[in-house]
């Protein structure tokens, strides 16, 4: 789905697997016109599941935050600085593409008469430049995948409130990933957490500020090109967004308290972003029937193929 300067546009998807959303920027201007700058802060998506004559909302948010909070220690997070002047160049001097990923954190199986609508609102702002307004778009799509639907995934964020000192936060059951993201400060000097304890039925954990900050060196490192003839260049991104937990655990009772530094945190530039879950034996039955067929299968493989052996 294309989506254009102030379009808001919605598509259905139906009888396929998907894991989540890809987004690309297309920033197009002509005879060198235009700066590539870009505000995804300007553009809102909702993802809504129709299921049984029931709708789930997946995710509904702007795609800054959304972005953001999925991009947190990757090479894409740079598509988030508040200016925008790079992308992978497609024309010299003419064109250009920003692209992330929006993960769901598993699988959605669309089947019978299962519905996903995905709609796109692009407002005033997006583009930074008019020179770009005519031929410049976004391009939103499902990401296609296989697997087994185990439960319905759901993003929610929570905005932290301008010179916040302490806050609690309640994040209920089945959260499988949860990230802290900033938008206004590019130094590790400029601290907006002092620290923040994690309360879980599973886990107990206090963060000071330097354990963020350890946590995120370590993770973002990973993610650096080590050549020196890499096309890319690559700096450490010393902000204040920070990923708590990702997908690879599950917390129940989860609560977040945040003592913050006051000074340093802005309005409408803080967020706390969950990704959790909810699932019922209906979609549990199903996942069990489909995982027993797969295992059928793959043993009458194994048996074809050691036959006679």
């Amino acid at each position: 789905m294309q989506i254009k300067h102030l379009e808001q546009k919605n598509q259905s998807y139906r009888n396929i697997k998907l894991s989540g959303l890809t987004v690309k920027a297309f920033l197009n201007g002509l005879a060198n016109a235009g700066a590539e700058n870009i505000d995804f802060s300007k553009s809102t998506v909702q993802v809504i599941l129709t299921r049984a004559n029931q709708s789930h909302v997946i995710a509904q948010n702007n795609l800054k935050v959304l972005g953001l909070a999925s991009a947190v220690d990757t090479l894409n997070q740079a598509a988030f600085a508040d200016t925008i002047d790079t992308g992978f160049v497609l024309t010299a001097g003419v064109s250009s593409m920003i692209s992330f990923q929006i993960p769901f954190g598993g699988v959605i199986d669309l089947e019978n008469d299962d519905e996903i609508y995905i709609e796109v609102v692009n407002n005033g702002g997006l583009f930074g430049d008019p020179a770009l307004y005519a031929s410049s778009y976004l391009e939103i799509k499902p990401i296609k995948c296989t697997g087994v639907e185990r439960f319905i995934p759901r993003i929610r964020a929570y905005v932290i409130q301008a010179n916040e000192t302490a806050n609690q936060y309640m994040l209920e059951d089945n959260l499988i990933r949860l990230v802290v993201i900033n938008f206004d400060k590019t130094s590790f000097l400029t601290n907006v957490i002092n620290n923040l304890i994690f309360s879980s039925t599973a886990l107990d954990e206090t963060y000071t500020y330097a354990d963020l900050i350890a946590n995120k060196i370590s993770r973002y490192g990973r993610q650096l090109l080590p050549h020196a003839d890499a096309d890319l260049s690559v700096d450490m991104q010393q902000d204040q967004s920070f990923v708590l937990t990702d997908f690879h655990q599950e917390f129940d009772g989860v609560t977040l308290d945040m003592q913050f530094n006051s000074a340093n945190v802005t309005a409408s530039n803080n967020y706390i972003v969950a990704w959790n879950y909810s699932t019922n034996w209906t979609i549990l039955a199903k996942a069990d029937a489909k995982n027993k067929q797969a295992n059928a299968a793959t043993a009458a493989k194994i048996s074809a193929s050691t036959k006679g052996k």
